[in-house]
């Protein structure tokens, strides 16, 4: 993705770069003339589902520093079409907060949330973000909506993040039950936010809700192709690439780009398979990874993928789990979106999710990244550990941090990848 240019253009601010000439530099218009230019060199080394997701962001970025479009900063499982379809830009400190350990300046960021009080407690993504906040990197938000599920760490940070700019703060409350009348409930509570947005945001209009709605079933409907290619043995797709684009999971349903993302995505898979161009070509294991991954420079993929010719074959964030979406009941449709996610209620539904992906992508191990101050997700840890080895499917918690560098240890990581990769080997499990 985009990073990748400052990757190779040594980053600004691996130094002591001062925050205000970065910010500066992000609101000018030659920066993403800059960065333009260099994708759309030929030898740049990108692919194309690369190019679109990178040009996608980074218009998106421009908009937002540039103010050219009011930005709504919401937490992870909020539904961006709702943004989209405000004709604002989403904006997710914690997907940022991977860019910023991607590109080293999450370390600063953290030290900075901790002066500000913020405790270790609190997982890093939210920590990073917190102080990218407080360095004046991230752009201003003219609105924030959190929803009340799944992650009270993001709920909480954003609330800082509206107080100090200033600007209205939404909490959807995502009922516990699944019947019609919990729908409704939280349909309403959606509706009412757009609504007051419009009134209360200059620039925002529910003009845009059909055509966000529209891009979002037309992505939905080739990322299932995607997933189903995705299941081919051996795996046409780099794991450690697949658990980056997370982020646009997350983030970016609704918007323009991402149906031409995953038809390019598609095509590049298809072509993958048809000419036996695997990543890890002679695979001997199929792992699921749970959670999110480390996203400073770490050995542990290269160590999977070349040492031990093991794929990452699928990720429980990559699993699309909601139905298509009414354009003309768009808010209905967007609360069963949230009260979808098979991480809210009752664990089973977490377990079931989890066996569904293990037959469909052929998996041998699953492996749960334990994320620093995750709750939700950690908690959940045992029962899925017994859940699973009484089917055979051997379970490894991998303790770590996906921002953090320094609260984790890729030494440590790697021994314990080793033992389970060799206890895969002793039971005779070869994909």
């Amino acid at each position: 993705m985009w990073p990748r240019f400052f990757r190779l253009h040594k980053s600004p601010t691996q130094g002591n770069f001062p925050e205000k000439a970065l910010r500066f530099l992000l609101e000018r218009g030659f920066t993403y003339k800059a960065v333009e230019t260099y994708l759309a060199r030929k030898s740049n080394g990108q692919k194309s589902y690369q190019e679109v997701a990178a040009s996608g962001i980074l218009t998106e970025l421009r908009q937002a520093y540039r103010r050219e479009r009011p930005v709504i900063y919401t937490t992870a499982f909020v539904p961006t079409e709702l943004v989209y379809g405000l004709g604002a830009v989403p904006f997710l400190p914690e997907v940022w907060s991977g860019f910023a350990a991607s590109l080293g300046v999450a370390p600063r960021a953290i030290h900075i949330s901790e002066s500000l009080g913020y405790s270790q407690d609190l997982c890093s993504f939210h920590r990073c973000g917190l102080g990218l906040f407080g360095m004046g990197i991230l752009p201003n938000p003219s609105a924030v909506i959190v929803s009340s599920h799944l992650c009270d760490g993001g709920r909480r940070s954003l609330y800082y993040h509206s107080r100090v700019a200033g600007c209205p703060l939404y909490v959807l409350d995502v009922p516990y039950s699944f019947d019609r009348e919990a729908r409704v409930f939280l349909a309403r509570q959606i509706e009412h936010v757009a609504q007051d947005l419009v009134r209360k945001v200059p620039g925002l209009s529910l003009d845009h809700m059909r055509r966000a709605i529209e891009a979002s079933n037309g992505a939905r409907r080739v990322y299932l192709d995607v997933c189903r290619v995705r299941r081919n043995v051996p795996s046409p797709w780099r794991g450690s690439e697949a658990l980056n684009y997370v982020s646009v999971f997350l983030s970016s349903w609704g918007s323009g780009w991402l149906p031409e993302f995953y038809g390019e995505l598609l095509r590049y898979l298809e072509r993958t398979v048809r000419t036996c161009a695997f990543p890890v070509g002679n695979e001997r294991h199929r792992l699921l990874w749970l959670n999110l991954r480390p996203y400073y420079r770490t050995p542990i993929f290269d160590f999977l993928e070349k040492q031990f010719s093991t794929s990452i074959a699928f990720e429980e964030y990559s699993k699309l789990y909601w139905p298509e979406i009414d354009p003309d009941n768009w808010a209905e449709g967007l609360a069963e979106k949230m009260m979808s996610n098979f991480g809210w209620g009752p664990l089973e539904r977490r377990i079931h999710a989890v066996w569904s992906m293990v037959e469909d992508y052929s998996i041998d191990g699953v492996v749960q990244f334990n994320q620093w101050g995750c709750r939700q997700s950690n908690g959940g840890a045992r029962p899925l550990r017994d859940f699973l080895q009484k089917r055979g499917i051997p379970f490894l918690e991998l303790d770590g941090d996906g921002v953090d560098a320094g609260n984790s240890g890729s030494a440590q990581a790697i021994t314990r990848l080793s033992a389970f990769l060799e206890m895969l080997d002793s039971r005779g499990v070869i994909a």
